[in-house]
């Protein structure tokens, strides 16, 4: 039961930000990319959404070896939920539109903080006022996962409506220097 339990925490935190929470924003505000091209290494992505009834692009730079969900990377969800997943189980997704805070997702982690055996989660860290996308200031939640038999290092980053999450099996390199990238990458733009 606990293994489903966690699953489904970290599939609604990957995906839906079911719940409720705390607004961190009325709606998601077009801003700049810290970088301004992808590095050697990285690829151009982009996941188109809908803001207060106009259309937005979010734009990043995704690591090579990570293929869209989608059969073709142009039919992205347009409901600003997209992700992108390499063949050893590295995960990527972006969502446009998240209004619950992190901090809820941090306390429902808590529940299974060093229970021992699958669902575990350790090292949970959660930071609010940090620096994120561009010059956002948003939340960022990280932790380490052992869900159905697969351990796995997990952070959300958070910020202006815009929800990042990167998941990488623990038996392969974190590479948080590729999801740094990647956060100096991501823009908000009318569409």
């Amino acid at each position: 039961m606990r293994s489903r339990a966690v699953s489904t925490i970290v599939l609604l935190a990957a995906t839906s930000g079911c719940g409720a929470g705390p607004v961190t924003t009325d709606a998601p505000t077009p801003f700049a990319a810290a970088a301004e091209s992808a590095p050697a290494g990285f690829t151009a992505a982009e996941c188109p959404a809908v803001v207060a009834g106009k259309p937005v692009t979010l734009k990043l730079v995704v690591p090579k070896g990570f293929v869209s969900a989608s059969a073709d990377p142009s039919n992205q969800s347009p409901d600003g939920r997209c992700s992108w997943r390499t063949p050893e189980e590295r995960f990527l997704s972006v969502e446009v539109g998240e209004k619950e805070s992190l901090a809820d997702l941090n306390d429902e982690l808590k529940q299974y903080k060093d229970i021992g055996g699958d669902d575990e989660v350790k090292d949970v860290t959660y930071d609010a006022s940090t620096d994120t996308f561009g010059d956002q200031e948003g939340e960022r939640l990280s932790w380490w996962s052992y869900s159905d038999g697969l351990p796995a290092d997990c952070v959300h980053v958070q910020a202006n409506g815009i929800r990042l999450f990167w998941q990488n099996p623990d038996d392969i390199d974190q590479r948080l220097d590729d999801l740094e990238v990647v956060l100096d990458s991501v823009e908000l733009v009318r569409s």
